[in-house]
Protein backbone atom coordinates (compact mmCIF):
# COMPACT_ATOMS: atom_id res chain seq x y z
CA UNK A 1 0.00 0.00 0.00
CA UNK A 2 2.82 2.19 0.96
CA UNK A 3 4.19 1.60 -2.10
CA UNK A 4 0.98 2.63 -4.19
CA UNK A 5 1.27 5.87 -2.48
CA UNK A 6 4.53 6.81 -3.27
CA UNK A 7 4.28 6.28 -7.05
CA UNK A 8 0.92 8.45 -6.63
CA UNK A 9 2.61 10.95 -4.68
CA UNK A 10 5.60 10.92 -7.45
CA UNK A 11 2.89 10.44 -10.60
CA UNK A 12 0.64 13.50 -9.19
CA UNK A 13 4.42 15.96 -8.97
CA UNK A 14 5.37 14.71 -12.22
CA UNK A 15 2.26 16.24 -13.20
CA UNK A 16 1.78 19.81 -11.56
CA UNK A 17 5.56 19.92 -12.96
CA UNK A 18 4.14 19.62 -16.10
CA UNK A 19 1.51 21.84 -15.85
CA UNK A 20 4.18 24.23 -13.91
CA UNK A 21 6.03 24.44 -17.39
CA UNK A 22 4.82 27.78 -19.38
CA UNK A 23 4.96 27.28 -22.97
CA UNK A 24 7.49 29.67 -24.92
CA UNK A 25 4.24 30.67 -26.91
CA UNK A 26 2.97 31.89 -23.40
CA UNK A 27 4.22 35.38 -24.28
CA UNK A 28 4.29 35.99 -28.07
CA UNK A 29 3.24 38.93 -30.41
CA UNK A 30 -0.38 37.54 -31.29
CA UNK A 31 -1.82 38.62 -34.75
CA UNK A 32 -3.65 41.84 -35.35
CA UNK A 33 -7.23 41.56 -35.57
CA UNK A 34 -8.91 44.43 -37.08
CA UNK A 35 -12.08 43.39 -34.76
CA UNK A 36 -10.32 43.77 -31.65
CA UNK A 37 -8.00 47.04 -31.91
CA UNK A 38 -5.42 47.37 -29.62
CA UNK A 39 -6.32 48.32 -26.07
CA UNK A 40 -6.60 52.71 -25.60
CA UNK A 41 -4.59 51.24 -22.02
CA UNK A 42 -1.28 52.73 -23.67
CA UNK A 43 -1.97 54.39 -26.65
CA UNK A 44 -1.18 57.84 -26.02
CA UNK A 45 -1.49 57.63 -22.35
CA UNK A 46 0.32 55.79 -18.83
CA UNK A 47 0.00 52.62 -18.48
CA UNK A 48 2.07 50.43 -16.23
CA UNK A 49 4.52 47.33 -16.07
CA UNK A 50 6.40 45.20 -12.90
CA UNK A 51 9.96 44.54 -11.83
CA UNK A 52 10.19 40.72 -11.30
CA UNK A 53 13.86 40.73 -9.94
CA UNK A 54 15.08 39.10 -13.41
CA UNK A 55 17.84 40.13 -15.34
CA UNK A 56 18.66 42.59 -18.17
CA UNK A 57 21.50 42.53 -20.59
CA UNK A 58 23.78 44.25 -19.07
CA UNK A 59 26.08 44.44 -22.19
CA UNK A 60 25.08 44.65 -25.29
CA UNK A 61 23.71 41.90 -26.88
CA UNK A 62 24.71 40.08 -30.15
CA UNK A 63 22.11 39.31 -32.58
CA UNK A 64 21.88 36.09 -34.39
CA UNK A 65 20.03 35.40 -37.54
CA UNK A 66 19.41 31.66 -39.02
CA UNK A 67 17.79 31.93 -42.11
CA UNK A 68 15.78 29.03 -42.48
CA UNK A 69 14.49 28.43 -45.88
CA UNK A 70 14.20 30.15 -49.07
CA UNK A 71 14.80 34.12 -48.05
CA UNK A 72 16.07 35.94 -50.79
CA UNK A 73 19.25 38.27 -50.63
CA UNK A 74 17.74 41.33 -50.97
CA UNK A 75 15.55 39.85 -47.68
CA UNK A 76 18.86 39.45 -45.94
CA UNK A 77 20.07 42.87 -46.43
CA UNK A 78 16.83 44.78 -45.01
CA UNK A 79 17.09 42.99 -41.69
CA UNK A 80 20.73 42.72 -41.24
CA UNK A 81 21.01 46.47 -42.56
CA UNK A 82 18.47 47.43 -39.30
CA UNK A 83 20.08 45.29 -36.99
CA UNK A 84 24.00 46.72 -37.82
CA UNK A 85 22.67 49.78 -37.48
CA UNK A 86 20.07 49.55 -34.37
CA UNK A 87 22.68 50.68 -31.79
CA UNK A 88 23.20 53.85 -30.68
CA UNK A 89 19.47 54.97 -32.22
CA UNK A 90 16.69 56.91 -30.40
CA UNK A 91 14.69 53.91 -31.09
CA UNK A 92 17.13 52.12 -29.38
CA UNK A 93 17.48 54.61 -26.54
CA UNK A 94 13.55 53.13 -25.39
CA UNK A 95 15.10 50.14 -24.04
CA UNK A 96 17.47 52.03 -21.78
CA UNK A 97 15.00 52.96 -19.46
CA UNK A 98 14.87 49.13 -18.10
CA UNK A 99 17.03 48.15 -15.25
CA UNK A 100 17.89 44.75 -13.16
CA UNK A 101 18.51 44.51 -9.55
CA UNK A 102 21.97 45.23 -10.20
CA UNK A 103 21.45 48.85 -10.81
CA UNK A 104 22.39 48.40 -14.32
CA UNK A 105 20.87 49.13 -17.45
CA UNK A 106 20.64 48.02 -20.87
CA UNK A 107 23.06 49.86 -23.30
CA UNK A 108 22.23 51.32 -26.30
CA UNK A 109 24.38 49.34 -28.01
CA UNK A 110 23.98 46.04 -30.66
CA UNK A 111 26.14 43.57 -32.11
CA UNK A 112 25.53 42.56 -35.72
CA UNK A 113 27.34 41.29 -38.86
CA UNK A 114 26.66 39.55 -41.58
CA UNK A 115 29.36 36.79 -39.81
CA UNK A 116 26.44 36.74 -37.25
CA UNK A 117 24.11 34.79 -39.62
CA UNK A 118 23.44 30.96 -41.00
CA UNK A 119 21.63 29.83 -43.76
CA UNK A 120 19.97 26.53 -42.63
CA UNK A 121 18.24 24.66 -45.98
CA UNK A 122 15.16 22.91 -44.37
CA UNK A 123 17.23 20.57 -42.23
CA UNK A 124 13.84 19.82 -40.32
CA UNK A 125 11.75 20.00 -43.38
CA UNK A 126 9.00 22.44 -43.60
CA UNK A 127 6.99 21.69 -40.93
CA UNK A 128 8.33 22.61 -37.53
CA UNK A 129 7.45 23.13 -33.48
CA UNK A 130 9.01 25.12 -30.82
CA UNK A 131 11.44 22.15 -30.31
CA UNK A 132 12.29 22.16 -33.70
CA UNK A 133 13.26 26.05 -33.35
CA UNK A 134 15.33 24.98 -30.73
CA UNK A 135 17.23 21.88 -32.70
CA UNK A 136 17.83 24.69 -35.02
CA UNK A 137 20.06 26.75 -32.84
CA UNK A 138 21.32 23.73 -31.02
CA UNK A 139 22.37 22.41 -34.76
CA UNK A 140 24.21 25.89 -35.81
CA UNK A 141 26.17 26.01 -32.43
CA UNK A 142 26.67 22.26 -31.92
CA UNK A 143 27.93 22.55 -35.80
CA UNK A 144 30.29 25.38 -35.17
CA UNK A 145 27.95 27.64 -37.63
CA UNK A 146 27.32 30.58 -34.65
CA UNK A 147 29.28 30.50 -31.64
CA UNK A 148 27.96 29.26 -28.21
CA UNK A 149 26.93 33.38 -26.88
CA UNK A 150 24.57 33.33 -23.29
CA UNK A 151 25.19 37.15 -24.45
CA UNK A 152 23.34 36.70 -27.82
CA UNK A 153 19.89 36.69 -29.16
CA UNK A 154 19.47 33.68 -31.84
CA UNK A 155 16.80 34.39 -33.98
CA UNK A 156 15.02 31.33 -36.19
CA UNK A 157 13.28 33.27 -38.97
CA UNK A 158 11.19 30.42 -41.14
CA UNK A 159 10.53 31.61 -44.83
CA UNK A 160 6.78 31.81 -46.16
CA UNK A 161 6.49 28.11 -46.69
CA UNK A 162 7.44 26.61 -43.34
CA UNK A 163 4.54 25.77 -41.67
CA UNK A 164 4.45 26.12 -37.43
CA UNK A 165 2.18 23.88 -36.11
CA UNK A 166 2.61 25.75 -32.78
CA UNK A 167 0.24 28.14 -34.11
CA UNK A 168 2.23 30.54 -36.24
CA UNK A 169 -0.26 33.09 -38.22
CA UNK A 170 -2.71 32.01 -35.40
CA UNK A 171 -1.65 32.21 -32.32
CA UNK A 172 0.99 33.79 -33.01
CA UNK A 173 3.80 36.12 -35.17
CA UNK A 174 6.56 35.37 -33.18
CA UNK A 175 7.70 34.90 -29.59
CA UNK A 176 11.23 34.66 -27.74
CA UNK A 177 12.23 32.18 -24.70
CA UNK A 178 15.35 30.97 -22.57
CA UNK A 179 16.09 27.29 -23.26
CA UNK A 180 18.22 25.76 -20.83
CA UNK A 181 18.49 22.56 -23.09
CA UNK A 182 20.06 24.14 -26.45
CA UNK A 183 23.15 24.22 -24.70
CA UNK A 184 23.16 21.91 -21.18
CA UNK A 185 24.00 23.78 -18.24
CA UNK A 186 23.50 27.47 -20.02
CA UNK A 187 20.45 29.85 -20.18
CA UNK A 188 20.52 30.25 -24.16
CA UNK A 189 18.08 33.40 -25.76
CA UNK A 190 16.20 32.69 -28.98
CA UNK A 191 13.26 34.11 -30.85
CA UNK A 192 11.09 32.23 -33.42
CA UNK A 193 9.76 34.74 -36.40
CA UNK A 194 7.92 34.03 -39.40
CA UNK A 195 7.99 35.07 -42.32
CA UNK A 196 4.54 37.28 -42.50
CA UNK A 197 4.12 37.16 -45.98
CA UNK A 198 2.33 33.98 -44.85
CA UNK A 199 -0.69 35.75 -43.00
CA UNK A 200 -0.27 39.47 -44.60
CA UNK A 201 -3.19 40.67 -42.80
CA UNK A 202 -2.13 39.34 -39.30
CA UNK A 203 1.18 39.56 -39.08
CA UNK A 204 2.73 41.85 -41.88
CA UNK A 205 3.14 45.40 -40.96
CA UNK A 206 2.56 47.34 -43.97
CA UNK A 207 -0.57 45.64 -44.43
CA UNK A 208 -1.75 45.94 -41.46
CA UNK A 209 -0.79 49.70 -41.13
CA UNK A 210 -2.63 50.12 -44.57
CA UNK A 211 0.01 50.91 -46.69
CA UNK A 212 -0.79 51.86 -50.17
CA UNK A 213 2.31 53.09 -51.62
CA UNK A 214 3.93 52.12 -55.02
CA UNK A 215 6.17 49.30 -53.18
CA UNK A 216 3.87 48.56 -50.01
CA UNK A 217 6.39 48.78 -47.40
CA UNK A 218 9.33 51.36 -46.98
CA UNK A 219 12.06 49.09 -48.45
CA UNK A 220 9.99 47.53 -51.40
CA UNK A 221 9.59 44.34 -49.84
CA UNK A 222 6.80 43.77 -47.04
CA UNK A 223 7.95 40.29 -46.07
CA UNK A 224 11.54 41.52 -44.77
CA UNK A 225 9.84 45.29 -43.63
CA UNK A 226 7.47 43.10 -41.49
CA UNK A 227 9.69 40.59 -40.27
CA UNK A 228 12.04 43.45 -39.10
CA UNK A 229 9.03 44.68 -37.30
CA UNK A 230 8.34 41.16 -35.62
CA UNK A 231 12.16 40.73 -34.82
CA UNK A 232 12.15 44.71 -32.92
CA UNK A 233 9.10 43.43 -31.04
CA UNK A 234 10.96 40.24 -29.99
CA UNK A 235 14.65 42.15 -29.35
CA UNK A 236 13.33 44.19 -27.42
CA UNK A 237 11.34 41.70 -25.10
CA UNK A 238 14.46 39.84 -25.16
CA UNK A 239 16.98 42.98 -23.46
CA UNK A 240 14.28 43.69 -20.77
CA UNK A 241 12.87 39.91 -19.74
CA UNK A 242 15.80 37.27 -21.68
CA UNK A 243 14.47 34.62 -19.13
CA UNK A 244 10.98 35.21 -19.07
CA UNK A 245 9.10 32.49 -16.83
CA UNK A 246 12.50 31.14 -15.79
CA UNK A 247 13.56 34.43 -14.12
CA UNK A 248 11.37 37.02 -15.18
CA UNK A 249 12.43 40.51 -15.22
CA UNK A 250 9.84 43.26 -16.52
CA UNK A 251 6.68 41.98 -17.33
CA UNK A 252 3.09 42.43 -15.79
CA UNK A 253 -0.59 42.16 -15.73
CA UNK A 254 -1.60 45.06 -17.46
CA UNK A 255 -0.35 44.35 -20.53
CA UNK A 256 2.43 41.67 -20.69
CA UNK A 257 6.04 42.84 -21.62
CA UNK A 258 7.13 46.23 -23.30
CA UNK A 259 6.68 44.91 -26.54
CA UNK A 260 3.30 43.60 -25.53
CA UNK A 261 2.10 46.76 -24.17
CA UNK A 262 2.73 49.08 -27.63
CA UNK A 263 1.80 46.01 -29.84
CA UNK A 264 0.13 47.23 -33.33
CA UNK A 265 0.63 50.97 -31.85
CA UNK A 266 2.53 52.92 -34.27
CA UNK A 267 2.44 56.43 -32.83
CA UNK A 268 3.86 59.31 -35.81
CA UNK A 269 4.07 57.83 -39.46
CA UNK A 270 5.60 59.52 -42.09
CA UNK A 271 5.31 58.65 -45.90
CA UNK A 272 8.38 58.58 -48.17
CA UNK A 273 9.29 59.43 -51.85
CA UNK A 274 7.23 56.36 -53.06
CA UNK A 275 3.93 57.01 -50.97
CA UNK A 276 4.77 54.06 -48.58
CA UNK A 277 4.90 54.87 -44.80
CA UNK A 278 7.26 54.40 -42.06
CA UNK A 279 7.75 55.53 -38.64
CA UNK A 280 11.66 55.35 -37.97
CA UNK A 281 14.80 55.96 -39.89
CA UNK A 282 17.78 53.24 -38.71
CA UNK A 283 21.28 54.69 -40.98
CA UNK A 284 20.04 55.57 -44.22
CA UNK A 285 17.00 53.12 -44.32
CA UNK A 286 13.19 53.53 -43.73
CA UNK A 287 11.51 51.13 -41.12
CA UNK A 288 7.75 50.71 -40.46
CA UNK A 289 8.25 49.84 -36.69
CA UNK A 290 5.60 49.35 -34.00
CA UNK A 291 6.05 51.76 -31.00
CA UNK A 292 8.30 50.25 -27.98
CA UNK A 293 6.93 50.80 -23.57
CA UNK A 294 9.33 53.77 -22.55
CA UNK A 295 9.54 53.52 -18.70
CA UNK A 296 9.00 56.71 -17.32
CA UNK A 297 10.70 56.24 -13.84
CA UNK A 298 13.72 54.74 -12.95
CA UNK A 299 11.96 52.71 -9.91
CA UNK A 300 12.07 48.60 -10.19
CA UNK A 301 9.16 48.88 -7.35
CA UNK A 302 4.98 48.28 -7.67
CA UNK A 303 3.47 49.61 -11.07
CA UNK A 304 6.46 51.47 -12.69
CA UNK A 305 5.06 53.84 -15.59
CA UNK A 306 5.71 53.96 -19.03
CA UNK A 307 4.42 55.12 -22.54
CA UNK A 308 4.64 53.72 -25.67
CA UNK A 309 7.02 55.62 -28.13
CA UNK A 310 8.47 55.34 -31.26
CA UNK A 311 11.76 57.14 -30.70
CA UNK A 312 13.16 58.14 -26.68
Amino acid sequence: MKKQWLSLVIAVCFACSAFAQVSPTAHALRPFDKDHAPSTNCNGGVCFINYNGGPVFETAPTVYIVWYGNWTTKDKKIIDYYFSHLGGTTQEKINTTYSDSTGKFIPNAVNHSTADDYHDNYSLGKSITDAGIQTIVANAISGGHLPNDTNGIYFVLTYKDVIDSDGFCTQFCGYHSPSTSIVNGEVIKYSMVGDPDQCPSGCETSVVMGDHGKGGSPNMDPGADGATAIMWHEFSESSSDPEVNLNTAWAGNFCGESGDCCAWLFGTVHTDKNGNLYTNTIGTKHYAMQEMFQLTSKSRTGNVPGVCKNVY
